[in-house]
């Protein structure tokens, strides 16, 4: 049986989930990742004129973040950051300076040339 809990219990219990609350504060959206009726994880999306941040948490140890400029501006992947700390990365990925400011990233990550099925 599934029983709803409280943000409070949810945070007493996960307190990295402040991270996730803060984002939904800050007008993050957040998207529920899924198929056959299978959750598999949450995304947390938030755009801008020139890119796109975004965070995806598929359970407590595996965190992927990423930012994507869109294509008026080169277009592609200019960072992204793979780990377990959920903190760590999404203040790392909050922190990073817009496109066009000091300290931005600006080198698109090119994807491998090797497709795996």
């Amino acid at each position: 049986m599934n029983e709803r809990i409280t943000e409070a219990d949810a945070l007493q219990r996960f307190p990295e989930l402040a991270e996730l609350v803060a984002f939904r504060e800050a007008g993050w959206n957040f998207h529920l990742l899924g198929g056959n009726d299978e959750l598999v994880g949450i995304a947390a999306t938030r755009s801008q004129d020139r890119y796109t941040d975004a965070l995806f948490v598929f359970d407590r140890t595996h965190i992927l973040a990423n930012r994507l400029v869109s294509d008026d501006y080169g277009g592609g992947i200019v960072w992204m950051k793979e780990g377990s700390d959920l903190q760590e990365i999404a203040r790392e990925l909050v922190d990073l300076p817009a496109p066009g400011e000091p300290g931005a990233p600006s080198l698109v990550i090119r994807g491998s040339s090797l497709w795996t099925p």
